[in-house]
């Protein structure tokens, strides 16, 4: 499947974050949960009988996100929730994934920092919870 991240992106969020690169390694873990986040938004939103996957869909969920840029691409992300189920998707849809990309990646240069490198891997990838 393609990527839904927006790599570049996701390099500049980490970048002014933590002053550290980012290895091409990470990203595949990266777009392999926000396939799995969406997957798992869908089947919510279909239990619930709706149309429509909405940001509360997420297990992750922020109330009142502040996103300033999307790190996922839109356009994609809702190209797959329409093959995959027939739904629409929400601008909130969108919010809640850059959040879980943004946490996502703020545990993982965490986790470099502790092994004291300055890049970000694909091993200090940590799905949230």
């Amino acid at each position: 499947m393609e990527s839904l991240i927006v790599v570049s992106k996701v390099k500049k969020f980490i970048k002014e974050k933590s002053d550290m690169n980012t290895s091409a390694g990470f990203f595949e873990p990266l777009n392999q949960d926000i396939i799995k986040a969406c997957k798992d938004a869908i089947s919510h939103a279909q239990k619930l009988g709706r149309k429509t996957v909405m940001g509360k869909d997420f297990n992750l969920y922020i109330e009142n996100a502040d996103v300033n840029e999307a790190l996922v691409v839109s356009s994609k992300v809702k190209k797959m929730i329409k093959e995959e189920a027939g739904l629409s998707t929400s601008a909130k849809a969108i919010e809640q994934l850059t959040i879980r990309i943004q946490t996502i990646c703020l545990q993982s240069i965490e986790n470099a920092k502790t092994d004291k490198r300055k890049t970000v891997m694909d091993r200090d990838f940590q799905a949230p919870t």
